[in-house]
């Protein structure tokens, strides 16, 4: 490629002395009419230039141009890096969204055995809180009836004595009270001399 290059610039620099050349009484142009002193400084010329802009491109352009490719490389491989990662995030992806639906209906079955296991320990707290709940009722009401049984044994003793103190007013004459007063102070000695001895 730099050949063709060099080469098409030679000639186009050379054609203006191609032009210029004379031609013999035929019309043909000779190769040994080119040879002159103005061809052959134009192509020294030429070379030199050609020699000096190599020269420059070897030396300033060469580092830079290596820099530039090195910089190219290092993007190159840093983008197939990039790319490495996107396609094996997108497998991965690709690969979970596959299994979704199997994900979904395994999230569900799960909700489900949670929800059952929820709902059974809550049924077993109502049952035991129903049972503590029936026992203690149970003991309230026994005590409540025991309490009950007690104030109507009290009411029932506290009348008998009123009813039988009344019987004894009414049916108490005074030989019964005279006879009642013996016996207590009968009794009355009976507990001084047994405290005595």
């Amino acid at each position: 490629m730099r050949a063709v290059t060099a080469l098409l610039i030679g000639l186009w620099l050379v054609s203006p002395t191609v032009a210029f050349a004379e031609r013999d009484a035929h019309g043909d142009l000779h190769f040994s009419d080119l040879l002159t002193t103005d061809f052959l400084g134009t192509l020294i010329n030429f070379g030199v230039l050609l020699l000096i802009i190599g020269w420059v491109i070897r030396k300033k352009g060469n580092p830079a141009l290596a820099a530039r490719r090195a910089q190219v490389e290092k993007e190159l491989a840093e983008a197939q890096r990039l790319r490495a990662e996107a396609e094996a995030r997108h497998m991965a992806t690709a690969t979970r969204l596959e299994k979704l639906d199997e994900e979904i209906l395994q999230i569900r079955a799960d909700m489900i055995k949670a929800g059952e296991a929820e709902r059974d320990r809550i049924v077993t707290q109502a049952e035991e809180k129903a049972a503590r709940m029936r026992k203690d009722t149970n003991f309230f009401i026994e005590q409540q009836m025991k309490q009950l049984r007690k104030e109507l044994t009290q009411q029932a003793a506290t009348a008998a004595v009123a009813a039988a103190q009344e019987l004894l007013r009414e049916r108490t004459n005074e030989a019964d009270q005279d006879q009642l007063a013996e016996a207590y102070l009968a009794r009355l000695d009976e507990v001084v001399q047994e405290g005595g001895s």
